[in-house]
């Protein structure tokens, strides 16, 4: 075995292990890490496979086994997907539609069939083939669908993922591609974008020139060779970055999270001092132990919290924390904080739905629930339960959605 090939197969295999560890892991990373760890395993154990069987040539000794995980190379980019929008979301987990994302690995999986019911001798003639010539990979041993046509959608299917996944980054957080902002968190999803963008631009590539190949219009054979192994580079700076970078900035949310703690043990000291003129004096302590920031600033804050509010309408994103809220503005959560408090008299949940509430009642005026569930409103709103979407409500209006619905409907104006 060259040793070239011997060093990917290594390299694979541990990124396989790594990967597959990494999504039990049980740690708190942020909103839908896992996902990433769990198309980072795909794209490993399918390429760990390939070059194992195929490139190796380890295939040919058990032939019963060619094509069985070809129907797992079409989830390495849907969970790359779900790691995207979950992170800019919000969500955790998979959503009620996402069954939809694992139609095409379904459906191919039902098109080999027939391939699985052959006998060893014919898989073996095929194996023998591929292996002899790893171009043929693409056009042998296919299913009732031929396996080029799996293999071009793959790839197409892919890059219309990632194309989707930049559209929505770029929409939900444009400063995501801005590399002065010197904020830890955009950088990460930057380099994430960027090797992911790696990997998809060169499989792309390689895939438009083989079918060139194919048909004779041109003769690169020998550089789609090497196209293929570049491509690899972009996975493996994906790994690493799993690996070192990601669980650096996991232990840098949690310092975070420890210092938005001191800001939220005031209001829990708060909420247990029964006496008001203890309450009262308390928050007067805390307000002036932050009087040493100026009132311009205050201003300034206020006014880009305003601006993300109103402008941005941020607060229709689920599972919306002040943390995720104030890396928006690039200001330390402390700081949001207070100023929402001194400001708007409110903490930032309170604050958060107050928005949530005024823009749900502007749907129901617009007639958003004449073709949608209350269910559907609230989600849009930014609540991530009916039952708090309800609960919040109430407390805003002093009615239900549906009660203050039933009025509007009876007295629109």
């Amino acid at each position: 075995m060259k040793f070239q090939l011997l060093l990917i197969i290594m390299l694979l295999a541990v990124a396989t292990f790594n990967s597959f560890i990494l999504i039990f892991k049980r740690e708190k990373n942020i909103v839908g890490y896992k996902f990433l760890y769990a198309s980072l395993f795909f794209y490993n154990f399918c390429l760990f496979i390939y070059f194992v069987w195929f490139e190796a040539g380890f295939i040919i000794e058990v032939p019963q086994l060619m094509r069985t995980i070809s129907p797992l190379m079409y989830l390495c980019a849907p969970f790359f997907y779900f790691f995207i929008r979950n992170y800019l979301f919000g969500f955790s987990g998979l959503r009620k539609r996402d069954w939809i994302h694992f139609l095409p690995a379904l459906i191919h999986l039902l098109d080999l069939l027939p391939f699985y019911f052959e006998s060893a001798q014919v898989k073996s003639v095929f194996a023998t083939t591929i292996v002899s010539d790893n171009s043929k990979i693409n056009f042998e041993a296919g299913g009732l669908i031929p396996i080029q046509f799996h293999y071009l959608f793959r790839i197409f299917l892919q890059t219309g993922y990632f194309v989707y996944s930049i559209y929505l980054v770029k929409k939900m957080r444009p400063e995501i591609f801005n590399f002065n902002k010197g904020n830890l968190q955009i950088y990460d999803l930057t380099i994430v974008l960027i090797n992911f963008g790696w990997l998809v631009l060169f499989q792309f590539t390689y895939a438009i020139l083989e079918v060139l190949i194919n048909f004779g219009a041109i003769d690169l054979t020998v550089e789609n060779y090497y196209l293929r192994r570049i491509s690899l580079l972009g996975l493996l700076g994906l790994n690493l970055f799993v690996n070192f970078r990601a669980e650096f900035f996991s232990e840098r949310k949690k310092k975070k999270k420890a210092r938005v703690a001191e800001v939220d043990n005031h209001k829990i000291q708060i909420q247990d001092i029964k006496n008001p003129g203890e309450s009262v004096a308390y928050i007067q302590s805390f307000k002036e132990q932050q009087d040493v920031i100026s009132q311009k600033e205050i201003g300034l804050i206020k006014s880009q919290i305003i601006s993300k509010m109103e402008g941005e309408q941020i607060f229709t994103e689920i599972g919306m924390t002040l943390n995720q809220f104030a890396n928006r503005i690039n200001i330390s959560p402390k700081l949001v904080s207070l100023v929402i408090n001194r400001e708007f008299d409110k903490n930032f949940n309170e604050f958060l739905n107050q928005y949530r509430i005024a823009y749900a009642i502007t749907q129901i005026e617009e007639g958003y629930l004449d073709d949608y569930t209350l269910e559907a409103l609230g989600e849009t709103s930014g609540f991530n339960s009916r039952t708090t979407f309800f609960n919040a409500f109430k407390k805003e209006r002093g009615c239900s959605p549906s009660e203050y619905w039933k009025k509007f409907q009876e007295c629109p104006s």
